[in-house]
Order: structure tokens, then sequence, then C-alpha cells
């Protein structure tokens, strides 16, 4: 046990010297990708809270994801608020959007809540291309990035992208640490009963519903602050952010990290964002070769990058206490 945890803090620490100082090595188009990295590795983790953690697999998660889209870049063109206060604002519509759609939803399970939770998205994707006086449609909506207001300190320009990169550091490091200390209380443990033996849990006296979309609730707000996220980087949002092929993507990137650990989800989705940059540079049919791993990964590495990865720890351990036993 001694040994794992050593490995376990050098990982951490190399990890954060590594994120901390990745800007000063990396050219401004390999810094535009690692900030994206940052964005779906919240989006995917907040997914599988909902996937791995609930058990209640969705088709239609982009809808949070472009609510909190939408939101960030409505707020900046006709409020004029700042960094800040625009990402929070991307989560709260979502939670918004998570009452209104979950107290529907969590009554479901399996194939049932699949379908509806794509229902729904198509629903929220029809409405956002139809509403053209509010989102310009297919066209969708651009405004420039605000600058990061502190009280008592200041602006500070988030047009660099080394400024705004930091920034999403920060937010996605609390937002994931969040999801990691949820699932380590009794709460987050309870979701687990649910998902393992509702019946069970049900009978002993948990409500099973309130607990569902309690975590439905947790997992919409952090992916509408991803989609805030996104778009306030991008400094555009459109339908393309809220359709069906963005709800497919999260779903690849968390079953290619695997969804049964917990960092899994951002092992995909840095995995697949790299693989696909890398591909599309390469080949206009980068998209077959994604599809090919993603079998490849089903069908022989069920836990995903995340269960080869700690199987190739596992095996360096073993060796090594061979080798000085």
């Amino acid at each position: 046990m001694k040994g794992y945890r050593i490995w376990n803090w050098v990982l951490v620490v190399s990890f954060s010297a590594f994120v901390a100082f990745l800007p000063k090595f990396i050219s401004e188009f390999s810094l535009n990708l690692a900030v994206m990295m940052l964005i779906y590795s919240l989006f995917a983790v907040a997914y599988n809270m909902l996937l791995g953690q609930a058990g209640l697999l969705s088709f239609g998660h982009a809808a949070h994801f472009g609510i909190g889209a939408y939101t960030a870049i409505l707020v900046y063109k006709h409020f004029g608020l700042s960094l800040l206060p625009g990402i929070l604002a991307g989560g709260g519509c979502s939670i918004l959007l998570g009452v209104i759609i979950g107290i529907f939803m969590v009554r479901l399970r399996g194939l049932s809540f699949a379908l509806l939770s794509m229902a729904f998205n198509m629903l929220i994707y029809a409405t956002a291309e139809k509403w053209r006086s509010l989102t310009n449609g297919e066209d969708g909506i651009a405004m420039q990035r605000p600058d990061l207001s502190i009280p008592g300190f200041g602006s500070i320009d988030m047009f660099s992208t080394v400024n705004f990169y930091y920034f999403a550091l920060i937010v996605v490091v609390l937002c994931i640490a969040y999801c990691w200390f949820f699932t380590k209380t009794p709460l987050g443990r309870l979701i687990v009963c649910t998902r393992e033996n509702t019946e069970r849990t049900s009978f002993v006296g948990y409500n099973i519903y309130a607990t569902k979309l309690f975590v439905y609730l947790i997992c919409a707000f952090f992916c509408g602050v991803a989609g805030a996220l996104a778009s306030s980087f991008q400094e555009f949002v459109s339908t393309s952010m809220i359709n069906l092929d963005k709800s497919a993507d999260i779903l690849f990137m968390t079953f290619v990290g695997g969804r049964g650990i917990f960092w899994g989800p951002i092992a995909g989705s840095c995995f697949l964002m790299y693989i696909n940059d890398a591909l599309s540079t390469l080949t206009e049919h980068w998209a077959i070769i994604q599809g090919a791993i993603f079998i490849a990964l089903v069908m022989y590495a069920q836990d995903g990058i995340s269960g080869l990865l700690l199987g190739m720890k596992d095996l360096l351990l073993n060796r090594f206490r061979k080798e000085t036993g």
C-alpha cells in the first residue's frame, strides 16, 4: 500500500507541474487545443457522474452543454457581464433546464431514459435552430470574450490565450475536485447503491427519485459550466454545440477513457481530442480511424484507456517489488 501511495503522489505532483508550466513549452495552436481538452474533461467528468455513478445512460446531454454555451454569450452581449458571472449564469440556466426535464427523466431508467434524453435534446436543438431572433439559428452568435473582473484586484485581459488557459484550469480543477469529493460523501455512495440495486435501496427507506434528480442537477450544472467555458473561449456559439453529434462525442470520450474510473473520462477526452486533431491533418477519413479505435477498446479493453494505464502501473509495481524484494 505504501508503494501505491508514493506512486500516486509522484503522479499527482508530476501532472500538476506539467499543466502549470505547459504554456511555456507549447505553441499558441497547441495551447488552444489544451484549453479545449480542459473544457471537455470537465464535460466528460460531469457526464460520467450520471453514467458511471448513477448508471443512467443519456443520449442527449449536449442540451445542457449547449444551454450553458448560449447563456454565456447572450449575457455577455445583452447585459455586459464579465467572464466569471457569465460562466456561472451558464451553469445556472443548465440547472433550470435540468429541473424542467429532469423531473420527467429520472422516473425512468435504461433504454427509456436514454431515448427520452435524446428526444429532449432534439427538442431543444430544434428550438435553438428556429428561434432565430434569440439564437440566430445555424449562423450562430459571435461575441468578443469579456475580461475577468475580480473585486479589489481590477480586470484581467482574457484575450490572451495563456490567461484564459489558467482561468480555465482553475475553474476545471475546482469543479472536478467537487465532483471527486461528492463521490466520497454518503449521498455519493447512495447513488451507487441505487445503481446497483434500486429495489433494495428503496426498501430500506431512501427516496430514489429525489436522489437521482439531485445528481442529475449536479451533472447539469457542471455540463453548463463546460459549455459556457467553450463558447467564451471560442467567442462563438451555434447549434453545433447542442446537436446529437455533441452528445455522441461526450459519450465516446467517457467510454474510451473508462467510465468505471473517476479520472477515466479525463483521459478519454484528452486522448480523443489529440488523436482527432492529429489524424485530421493527415487524412480526411479520420472519423473512420476514430471509430476503429472505439470498437477495439470496447471489444478488448472495456475499462478504457484508464484501465490499461492502471494495469500497466500494477505490472511495473509488481516487477519493481520482485527486483527489490
